[in-house]
């Protein structure tokens, strides 16, 4: 009798385990980011999402040079194979989440002063990179020509307005 009354009971926690179930699933998955990691923002009440800054690409030829290494660089070239792009497309966000947390992969470009700046390569040694080259390599000689070969350069480009 004990244990029809056991097993009885037994049965009855288990059926509202089952039933409280989907309860207790949903308070957690309501509980959780009110945005998923993988989803894109766009503008929330008109807001658009804000990076803190960009890093612009800087190209040899049609090749990109990688801006976390170092990248060799033939004796031959030229400082006019370097290019950059302020394309928005071509921009990489620094910081690909807004203030609040939220993802974008392309958001549109608004420049505070309401004008694109202009963008040109600046040359220096990778040993003081705040110091620019004084004066700077001349476009249409090769490194080699201007005693440059087998030195450190760093190419960065600033953004003027």
């Amino acid at each position: 009798m004990k244990s029809k009354k056991c097993v009885g009971f037994l049965s009855w926690l288990l059926l509202c385990a089952f039933i409280l179930t989907p309860f207790f699933a949903q308070a957690v998955r309501s509980s959780g980011a009110w945005q998923e990691l993988t989803e894109q923002t766009a503008a929330i009440n008109g807001t658009p999402p804000q990076a803190d800054s960009v890093t612009i690409p800087v190209y040899q030829g049609s090749v990109q040079l990688r801006s976390d290494a170092a990248n060799p660089v033939d004796y031959s070239a030229k400082p006019s194979q370097f290019s950059t792009s302020d394309a928005g497309s071509a921009l990489t966000l620094t910081n690909p989440h807004d203030t609040e947390g939220d993802i974008f992969a392309d958001p549109p470009l608004a420049w505070q002063t309401e004008r694109a700046p202009t963008v040109t390569l600046v040359w220096t040694e990778a040993a003081t990179p705040d110091t620019p080259l004084s004066p700077q390599p001349s476009a249409n000689l090769t490194f080699c020509e201007q005693n440059m070969a087998g030195r450190h350069l760093v190419v960065w480009p600033p953004p003027s307005r």
